[in-house]
C-alpha cells in the first residue's frame, strides 16, 4: 500500500453530510486524520524495510558491545545520523520524481501538512530505531555488570534527537527544492564542503596571505554554517545550547520548506 492509496478520499463523504458546516467539519477531520495516515504508513514502510531492519540490529550488536566494554554510548550517534540520511532521503523528492505527487495532493491534505507528516514520520522510524538501540546498549551494560547509568543514556538520547530533528528537517528543505535523491547529496556536499573548506583556505592563508585576507569572509561562512547546520550531538552530558540551536534551526528549515513545497510546481506523470 502506498502512501497515496491509504490517504482517505475527499471525493467520498461522510453518510449524511447535508450542511455547508458539516461538509467543512468533515474536511477538517479528513486532513487530520491524512496526517496521521501518512505518519503511520511511512513509519511503516520504513520500519519493515529488510535494509533497515538489518542496519538498526547491526547498530544494536554495536550498542551491546559499547556497552560491555566502555559503557557509552558514544557510538549511537553517528550510526544513527547515517540511517536519518539514508531513509531521510526519501521523505519528498522521489515523490516529484515518480509522479506520485499529483495523486497523494489530490486528496484532502495540503501540501504543508503533507511535508511535515513525512517528516513526522520519518523522524518516528529513526526515533524507533533510537529506542531499540539505546536498550541494546543498556543490556550490554547489564551483561559486564557495569552501572546501568539510565540518566546519562536518557540525556544521550535527546541529544541524537534533536540532531536528527535538524538532519530531516534539512532534508525536507532540500528535497523541497530538487528532485530525486539530491537532497542527501546536498546535504553531504554542504559537510564536506564546510570542513574541506576550511581546510584549504588555512593552506591558502599560509601559501597567499594577500590573497587569503581579500577572501577572508570565505572561511566566517564556512563556520557559520558549519556550527549551525553540522554542530554534532554532545555525548552523555545536557547542552541547553546545542538543543536550542537544533530545535530553531529546524524549524526555520521547515518553515521554508513548506514555503518552497507550497510553491512548487508540480509534474504529471514521471520525470
Amino acid at each position: 500500500m502506498t502512501v497515496g492509496e491509504s490517504l482517505p478520499d475527499a471525493r467520498h463523504p461522510l453518510p449524511g453530510d447535508r450542511s455547508e458546516s458539516s461538509s467543512s467539519g468533515n474536511g477538517h477531520r479528513a486532513s487530520g486524520n491524512a496526517f496521521l495516515v501518512v505518519i503511520a504508513e511511512t513509519w511503516r514502510r520504513n520500519v519493515v524495510n529488510v535494509a533497515f531492519i538489518v542496519y538498526v540490529v547491526l547498530i544494536g550488536l554495536i550498542a551491546v558491545g559499547s556497552g560491555s566494554f566502555s559503557g557509552s554510548g558514544s557510538a549511537m550517534q553517528p550510526l544513527l545520523v547515517l540511517l536519518t540520511l539514508i531513509i531521510g532521503c526519501r521523505i519528498i523528492g522521489p515523490e516529484f520524481s515518480s509522479g506520485t505527487l499529483q495523486l497523494i495532493l489530490a486528496k484532502p491534505i495540503n501540501r504543508s501538512t503533507y511535508l511535515l507528516s513525512r517528516v513526522a514520520g520519518t523522524l518516528v522510524s529513526v526515533w524507533t530505531a533510537l529506542l531499540f538501540v539505546a536498550v541494546c546498549n543498556l543490556i550490554g551494560r547489564a551483561i559486564s555488570d557495569r552501572p546501568l547509568r539510565v540518566e546519562t543514556l536518557l540525556l544521550t538520547m535527546l541529544n541524537i534527537m534533536a540532531d536528527t530533528l535538524l538532519v530531516v528537517a534539512l532534508l525536507a528543505l532540500f528535497g523541497s527544492l530538487t528532485r530525486s535523491y539530491l537532497n542527501v547529496a546536498i546535504y553531504v556536499v554542504l559537510l564536506v564542503g564546510c570542513n574541506a573548506g576550511q581546510g584549504v583556505f588555512g593552506m591558502l592563508r599560509m601559501a597567499r596571505p594577500a590573497i587569503a585576507k581579500t577572501l577572508s569572509f570565505i572561511p566566517k561562512i564556512l563556520v557559520f554554517i558549519d556550527d549551525n547546520l553540522f554542530a554534532g550531538a554532545p555525548i552523555d552530558h545536557f547542552d541547553r545550547d546545542f538543543l536550542l540551536l537544533a530545535a530553531s534551526n529546524a524549524l526555520i528549515a521547515l518553515a521554508a520548506a513548506c514555503f518552497a513545497f507550497r510553491r512548487r510546481e508540480v509534474p504529471y506523470g514521471a520525470d
